[in-house]
């Protein structure tokens, strides 16, 4: 489980579901069902609060679309502020623009470049030794000892003097 959460904007997904579920709580709490079917802004904050579930879950299962995913989570997130009570009374609002932008700044994990780069200071010693050993140094004295012949580098063609050339008679 740690891996997967590393693999992928965990943090950022979280809080916009967060924010998607707070936002969507008021709403079930008045028991606005009925007006929302009436009036468009209580509709709208259903929108709102479900887009914005459904894009938490998306970052996590589509790291590579995070930055839109998190651009919407954030225009989302100030579109709540005027359609549903403030951004669910600033907490939504709030969890949505950091979840938002948390999503636009994660970048993956990148691998070590070779076996090197992830030695841990207590293996220093052994791969230092493997590094240098008989077989190691037999293979690099025998290179050593096997020198490519050098070969002459030519420029190109001799360069011709044209003055020196016979000048031909007219005619």
């Amino acid at each position: 489980m740690k891996s997967w959460r590393r693999s992928r904007p965990f943090w950022s997904g979280l809080l916009i579901v967060l924010a998607g579920a707070e936002l969507l709580s008021i709403p079930f709490t008045l028991d606005a069902l009925s007006v929302a079917i009436l009036f468009g802004t209580v509709g709208a904050t259903y929108l709102i609060a479900l887009v914005m579930m459904i894009a938490g879950v998306l970052v996590w299962l589509q790291p590579a679309q995070r930055v839109f995913l998190g651009l919407v989570a954030v225009l989302l997130s100030m579109a709540s502020f005027v359609y549903s009570n403030l951004g669910g009374f600033l907490i939504g609002m709030s969890l949505g623009l950091l979840g938002g932008t948390l999503a636009i700044a994660w970048t993956p994990v990148s691998r070590p470049a070779s076996r090197l780069d992830s030695l841990s200071v207590r293996d220093l010693p052994d791969a230092a030794r493997k590094l240098v050993s008989s077989e190691t140094l037999g293979r690099v004295r025998h290179w050593s000892r096997r020198r490519p012949a050098m070969s002459r580098i030519s420029a190109g063609p001799e360069p011709v003097d044209l003055a020196a050339e016979p000048q031909r008679s007219p005619q």
